[in-house]
C-alpha cells in the first residue's frame, strides 16, 4: 500500500488534477495579492468566489456564451469588493467583521438567487449552461508524460499560470506596484509623497473582486457546467492562507496555492485505494494548518532574532 501511494504522488493524473484544480486558487490569491499588500485586510474571498461561480452560470445560461458568464462573474466580484471597500475604507468599519458578515451571508444569498432564478435547490445544471471550450493542444499532447499533465485544458487554465509572471512584474517592476507596496508598508509616508492610500486600496479591491470572481467562474464553467450550494467549499480561505504565507510575493503565493492544490489532488487519488473518503478529504486542510504553522514559527524566530 505504501509503495502504491508513493507512486501515485508522481502520476500524470495526480499532477494533471493539480494543474487544473490550482486555477481558482491562483486567480483568487494572485488577484488578491495586491489588495493584501496595500494594507486592506480583506477576508471576504469565499463570498466573492461563490457569487462569481453563480453569476458565471447565470451569464452563460442566459447568453450561451461562457465568456459573458466570466464577465458577469468579474462584475459581481467587483461589486461585492466595492461594498466591502465602502464599509471598511469609507466608513472605517472593522474589516474582519465586514468580511465575516459577507462570507456568512454568501451561502444564503446565492442559494436564494438560485431558487428564485432557476427554481432549483441544492444544485442547478442544464444543457444551456455552456462551459469554456477545451483548446487544441496537439503539440503538447505528443510530449510523453507532460502532455497528460498540461494538455486538453481550457484557456483560463493557461492564463492563470501566465498571470504568475504578470503579477510579479506589476508588483515589483512598475510604479503602480511600488505605490501599492508603499501604501501598505507606510500609509503616512505614502500620503506625504502625494499617493492617495484610499485610491490605491480601492483600485486593489477592484482587482481583487474581478479576479476572485473569475476564480469562482472557473469552478462552475471550467468543465462542470453547474452551480451548487457552497460550491467553493473553503477555497476562498485557501486563497487567504496562500497570501499570508506568500507575504505579497506572487511567485511564493503561487507555489503555496499549488501545494494546496496538490494536496487536494492527492486526496482525490487516494480515495481510489479504498481509503476512508471523509478522512482523506481533510488532507488539503491539514496541509493549510501545517503550512501556516511553519510560516508562523519562521516569523516568530525572525522576530526573536531581531529582538535578540
Amino acid at each position: 500500500m505504501g509503495w502504491e501511494i508513493l507512486k501515485m504522488t508522481v502520476y500524470a493524473s495526480t499532477l494533471g488534477i493539480t494543474f487544473r484544480s490550482a486555477v481558482p486558487l491562483l486567480y483568487g490569491s494572485l488577484g488578491g495579492c495586491f489588495n493584501q499588500t496595500s494594507g486592506c485586510n480583506n477576508i471576504a474571498y469565499e463570498c466573492v468566489m461563490l457569487f462569481g461561480a453563480l453569476f458565471g452560470v447565470i451569464g452563460s445560461f442566459y447568453t450561451g456564451n461562457p465568456w459573458i458568464g466570466a464577465l458577469c462573474a468579474m462584475g459581481i466580484g467587483i461589486l461585492v469588493a466595492l461594498i466591502f471597500g465602502m464599509f471598511t475604507i469609507v466608513f472605517h468599519s472593522n474589516s474582519i467583521v465586514v468580511g465575516v458578515a459577507l462570507n456568512s451571508g454568501a451561502w444564503a444569498m446565492t442559494t436564494l438567487l438560485m431558487v428564485s432564478l432557476f427554481g432549483s435547490r441544492g444544485s442547478f445544471t442544464d444543457p444551456g449552461i455552456i462551459s469554456f471550450s477545451r483548446l487544441n493542444t496537439s503539440l503538447i499532447d505528443k510530449i510523453p508524460y507532460l502532455g497528460s499533465v498540461l494538455g486538453q485544458n481550457v484557456l483560463p487554465v493557461y492564463l492563470a499560470y501566465a498571470m504568475i509572471a504578470v503579477s510579479y512584474i506589476v508588483m515589483f517592476k512598475t510604479p503602480f506596484g511600488l505605490r501599492i507596496r508603499g501604501v501598505g508598508q507606510n500609509e503616512v509616508a505614502a500620503e506625504t509623497a502625494g499617493i492617495s492610500a484610499v485610491k490605491y486600496r480601492m483600485i486593489s479591491l477592484v482587482m481583487m473582486g474581478a479576479f476572485v470572481g473569475l476564480s469562482g467562474c472557473c469552478l462552475s464553467l471550467g468543465g462542470l457546467s453547474m452551480f451548487s450550494e457552497n460550491m467553493t467549499a473553503g477555497r476562498g480561505f485557501l486563497c487567504v492562507a496562500s497570501m499570508i504565507v506568500g507575504g505579497g510575493n506572487p511567485i511564493k503565493i503561487a507555489l503555496v496555492a499549488l501545494l494546496f492544490a496538490y494536496s487536494d489532488a492527492m486526496s482525490q487519488i487516494l480515495t481510489t485505494l479504498g481509503l476512508n473518503g471523509l478522512l482523506v478529504s481533510t488532507i488539503p486542510y491539514i496541509a493549510v494548518i501545517v503550512v501556516l504553522l511553519i510560516s508562523g514559527i519562521k516569523s516568530f524566530k525572525g522576530t526573536a532574532d531581531l529582538e535578540g
